[in-house]
């Protein structure tokens, strides 16, 4: 059992955090180069692969057809040493292939200043918008904490609204359960809380992640009005 004292700080470390997405903005995977050297590109061909090209590593190449999901894919890269990668505003179930925005990939800083590629969703071809409340979404963070789901607010224009296709999944390591599921809501902004009464709404354990997802089964159009926003918090 937690001591009184782990608990207080804790309490005092606690942070809250919003995550919003929109079209063709969740991140599947994040990657930075792991081994010394230097980075010419990235690049997703996105029915194909991914191409990691580095001055160490020499061409990296991931071919959807044998890594068939996210996280096969991100578990190939960091077992070759050259690169790191993690899922992120995925499923590691998701299929790798015609999945994921096509073209080379900008390099780009996260919130630790850590040099990354984000392979983004495409999401009218992945049918879905998802986000995930994580302690670690940034390389180097300090340790893994708790997290807490407190509420989801979206607006997707989806093709039709549907049992089941606002989901919040519980991420342990690499196995995902899903622990809600409901009804979705078309064009309409849609709030769902948890946190009532002070519970906390959805919690996990420590380094757990929660990802929530509203997904359709046909269409789901490139809307600039699309957004799922995660509100959360981190002790």
């Amino acid at each position: 059992m937690a001591s009184l004292d782990s608990l207080n700080i804790r309490n005092q470390l606690a942070e809250g955090v919003i995550l919003q997405f929109g079209t063709d903005e969740p991140i599947a995977m994040r990657i930075r180069k792991a081994s010394v050297g230097t980075v010419t590109s990235v690049t997703v061909t996105t029915a194909t692969n991914i191409v990691l090209i580095s001055s160490d590593g020499g061409t990296d190449t991931y071919a959807f057809a044998t890594y068939t999901t996210i996280g096969a894919v991100a578990d190939a890269i960091n077992a070759d040493g050259i690169f790191e990668a993690k899922v992120l505003d995925s499923l590691r179930s998701q299929a790798s292939a015609s999945t994921l925005v096509d073209g080379a990939i900008a390099a780009g800083t996260d919130a630790n200043g850590v040099v990354v590629w984000d392979a983004f969703n495409d999401t009218s071809a992945l049918l879905e918008i998802g986000a995930t409340l994580s302690s670690n979404r940034d390389f180097d963070a300090p340790r893994a904490r708790r997290v807490h789901l407190l509420q989801v607010v979206y607006s997707v224009n989806m093709g039709t609204a549907a049992a089941d296709s606002f989901q919040v999944y519980l991420r342990r390591d690499t196995t995902e359960t899903k622990v809600f599921g409901e009804l979705s809501v078309d064009t309409t902004e849609t709030t769902r809380t948890f946190d009532i009464n002070g519970s906390l709404g959805i919690s996990g354990k420590d380094g757990d992640e929660i990802f929530v997802r509203v997904k359709d089964a046909a269409t789901l159009a490139n809307a600039a009005g699309n957004f799922v926003r995660v509100y959360g918090l981190i002790e």
